[in-house]
Order: structure tokens, then sequence, then C-alpha cells
């Protein structure tokens, strides 16, 4: 008998920092530039990893934020998830702690997907969402990083009122790179995110 998602998910996801150095006007945790005190230990981390084990239907488990790569012992739990036999996959801001050498690790590590978020066609459109100008560029340059690490890549974007107009451009923009997959999200009005950000219901459909 399948089990409900109450007892056996598929995908979670752990926003475990609040920590992040961009400044994107959507962020449903509220990004800033340092930790939150109240975030998990690194042993609290640990025991969270053994709860999600125990599902025993080896969920995929995101790590994302904030920024992950904010925190210091993400490594540690990327080798203690999978150790666990959990499936980890890592959704990091594409900033210049996104190195070779550490895609390489965790690429070795076992990792099964990095993510990045491309949010329009152009360094105008991105750059202005995420906050930050060169994002764009560096998304590219992420992108490409990885996936010359043997990593399956995966490009997000939250579809608003912004970009709507710049998805099929966009699309052309997401083949040109060697990402496995594409994945938009409807805006969700949580965190920094307004409603006024999102499309119409007829927009939408």
């Amino acid at each position: 008998m399948m089990q409900g998602h109450d007892k056996a998910p598929m995908v979670i996801f752990w926003e475990m920092t609040k920590a992040c150095a961009l400044a994107c006007r959507h962020c449903r945790a509220e990004a800033q530039p340092q930790r939150h005190p109240m975030e998990l230990t690194t042993q609290d981390g640990f025991d969270l990893l053994d709860q999600m084990a125990e599902f025993g239907n080896r969920p995929i488990v995101i790590l994302t934020g904030g920024d992950p790569l904010m925190r210091r012992d993400l490594f540690a739990f990327v080798g203690y998830g999978l150790n666990k036999g959990l499936r980890v996959a890592l959704s990091p801001s594409a900033t210049a702690l996104v190195r070779p050498e550490t895609l390489r690790w965790l690429k070795e590590a076992g990792l099964s997907r990095i993510s990045f978020s491309l949010d329009g066609a152009s360094p105008q459109t991105h750059d202005t969402f995420r906050g930050v100008p060169g994002s764009f560029q560096r998304t590219l340059e992420c992108a490409t990083d990885a996936a010359d690490a043997g990593l399956s890549v995966q490009l997000n974007t939250t579809v608003t009122r912004y970009n709507a107009n710049e998805l099929t451009a966009l699309a052309e923009v997401v083949q040109e790179t060697d990402a496995d997959l594409w994945d938009l999200f409807f805006l969700v009005p949580t965190g920094r995110a307004m409603a006024d950000d999102m499309l119409s219901p007829q927009e939408h459909e």
C-alpha cells in the first residue's frame, strides 16, 4: 500500500539559513546579509537529516536558503545526508561562493542536482529582480561551471509581471546552457514578494 505524503514525502526543502549576498525582491525567506541567530546548529541539522532518513523512501532533500553556501557546515550536511541514503540537491545563490573546486567536490560527493535562479532574458530584468548588478552573467557562469563539473543543472524561473513577456526569449537563453531542466514557478506572495507582482488569473491561464 502506498504511504501518504505525510509519511513519505518525495521532496523536502530545508531553508537552512537566511544569509545571502543577493537582495531578491521576491525572496520568500526574507534573506539578509548575516545568518539569523535562530538557525539550527550543526548538530540540530544532523538530527533533522536523521529524521528525514527515517521516512525510508529516500526523499530528495534540497538544501536552500537564503544561500546555503553561507553556512560553513554545508559540506558536512551534504556528506551526512548522502551517507544516510538521502538524495541531496543544492540551490545556492549565484555568487562568488560558487567556485569550480566547490562544484567538483559536490559532484564527487554524490550531489544529485544543483539549481540556480534565472529570472529574465536580459541582465536588466534579472539583475533588477535579484538586486545585484552582474547577477545575470554570474548565473550563466555558475551553470556552465556546474555542468563542466559533471553536475546535473536545473534553472529556476519565478514568473511575475516583470518577466512574463520575456519567457519566449528566456527559453532561448536556457536552451543555450547545459541545463537538464527548466523549472517555472508562479509567484507566491510571501516573504518579500508582493501580491501586486503576481500575474492576474487571466494572465496565469
